[in-house]
């Protein structure tokens, strides 16, 4: 009883760090915040559990995140985006259960380093014009929607191919709530995945529901800190830190 107490100590306070980050960095920057926490935790528990563990904060900063977007997305888009990416969550979440925990660490590892590279080389060219908007192909929607569902499945950080496709297509405000929306239903539709596949434990989602005030201070710091903080010099150091949680991973 004492041992499994202590567990249940280190989990709220695994997922009360987790929260708080979690709300602060997507309040202030709009980073991925499930790619940094994620990795982080498997380099510490096992992959499975890592993930289980903060698939619900996941899904309630969604919740959070919708509220000031509300009706802003453009469903025509989303449309085409989602069902390659609820295909690929499948599958990203069938890995995520039944690989070897190696090879799930390895893949972490993988997608954290990938998505280092990509945000640090969007930074270099922030200042380029955006592609004008347009119908875009549908081999397109179902490329990046699957590959960003199966990233989501393995390592909750399939946001960055989603924006990838999304921005050249969509106006700021239509943009931004797009991809909360489509987070929102990946994150949803995770749990479910992670829950049918054994992924994710009752007393996780019970933490997550525990943690929620939590988010609501990390999301209030995050917008006091916005204009106060350099963006690109936070994102940098971030990506930084992912990347070397990834080389890690890897090395392991």
């Amino acid at each position: 009883m004492g041992e499994k107490g202590e567990r249940s100590r280190l989990e709220w306070v695994i997922l009360a760090a987790v929260s708080l980050g979690t709300s602060f960095v997507k309040s202030a920057f709009g980073l991925g915040a499930g790619v940094l926490f994620g990795p982080v935790l498997a380099l510490f528990v096992e992959p499975r559990q890592a993930m289980g563990m903060t698939a619900p904060v996941m899904l309630l900063s969604s919740l959070a995140a919708i509220g000031a977007h509300w009706r802003r997305w453009e469903w025509p888009v989303l449309r085409r985006l989602l069902p390659g990416a609820l295909a690929g969550l499948w599958l990203g979440s069938l890995f995520l259960a039944r690989a070897p925990a190696p090879h799930v660490r390895k893949a972490i590892g993988a997608i954290a380093l990938a998505f280092a590279a990509i945000q640090l080389a969007r930074l270099r060219r922030a200042d380029a014009a955006p592609a004008a908007a347009g119908e875009a192909p549908a081999g397109a929607a179902l490329l990046l929607g699957f590959g960003g569902g199966v990233v989501s499945g393995i390592a909750q950080s399939g946001g960055l191919l989603f924006s990838i496709y999304l921005l050249p297509r969509l106006e700021k405000a239509a943009f931004v709530a797009s991809l909360a929306m489509t987070l929102l239903v990946i994150d949803a539709f995770r749990l479910v995945s992670y829950w049918h596949l054994d992924v994710l434990e009752l007393r996780h989602a019970l933490l997550g529901l525990m943690c929620a005030p939590l988010m609501l201070v990390g999301g209030w710091l995050g917008k006091r800190l916005n204009g106060r903080l350099s963006a690109r010099g936070f994102v940098m150091a971030l990506s930084l830190l992912i990347a070397a949680t990834g080389l890690a991973l890897l090395a392991r």
